[in-house]
C-alpha cells in the first residue's frame, strides 16, 4: 500500500514536471535576444546577473529566472534640426532619416540591456532620436552652409562618426544615415 502511494506521488510529480516543460522552454528568433535574469554568468573579470540566448532555445529555471525579450530589428528614425546655427551664424534646417538598432553583439549588447531592458521600442527610438539630433546640431556648428549643402555624404559620415561613441554607450548601432534636405530661410 505504501509503495502504491509513493509511486502515485512520484508519478504525479513526474507528470506535472513534463507538463510544465513547454512553459520553461523559450525559443528565440534570429532578430531578438532572450535575457534570462536571476542567474549569474562570468565573462573575464565581469560578473553579469543575466545570461543571453541569441537565435536559439533556452530553459528557464523556475522560481529563479525571469525571461525578457529584446527586439534587434531596425528602427527608422526621422532626424531634424530646425534653426540650427552653422559656422557663420546662419540658421539651417536639416532633415534626414537614420536606421538604428539595438546592437546584437557583446559587449555593446550589455550596454543596451542595462539601459533599455523593460522599455518600449518607442522609448528607445526617442532616446536615439535625441542623441542623433544633438550630434547633428554639434556637427552643423562646425561647418559652413556651403560645406553642408555641397557634400551631404561627407556631412552624414561626420555625423555618424560623431554619434558613434554615444550610441555605443547606449548599446545602439547606426546602420545608415541619409541627409534628405538642407535649407535656410534666406535661400
Amino acid at each position: 500500500m505504501v509503495i502504491l502511494i509513493i509511486g502515485g506521488v512520484v508519478g504525479t510529480l513526474l507528470a506535472l514536471f513534463l507538463l510544465s516543460l513547454p512553459a520553461l522552454l523559450n525559443n528565440c528568433a534570429p532578430n531578438e535576444v532572450l535575457i534570462f535574469s536571476g542567474g549569474r554568468r562570468r565573462e573575464g573579470n565581469k560578473v553579469y546577473g543575466y545570461r543571453l540566448i541569441k537565435g536559439g532555445t533556452g530553459y528557464r529555471i523556475p522560481l529563479f529566472e525571469r525571461v525578457d525579450r529584446m527586439d534587434l530589428t531596425n528602427m527608422g528614425i526621422e532626424v531634424a534640426a530646425i534653426n540650427a546655427y552653422c559656422k557663420g551664424g546662419v540658421p539651417l534646417t536639416v532633415q534626414g532619416v537614420a536606421n538604428v538598432k539595438v546592437a546584437g553583439h557583446e559587449p555593446v549588447l550589455n550596454n543596451a540591456i542595462e539601459r533599455f531592458l523593460g522599455r518600449s521600442r518607442a522609448e528607445i527610438m526617442q532616446i536615439a532620436k535625441a542623441t542623433l539630433e544633438g550630434s547633428l546640431r554639434g556637427i552643423l556648428s562646425t561647418m559652413t552652409p556651403q560645406e553642408v549643402n555641397e557634400d551631404k555624404i561627407l556631412f552624414a559620415e561626420r555625423l555618424v562618426h560623431e554619434v558613434e561613441g554615444d550610441m555605443t554607450a547606449l548599446g545602439l548601432v547606426v546602420d545608415t544615415l541619409k541627409i534628405q534636405n538642407v535649407h535656410d530661410e534666406v535661400k
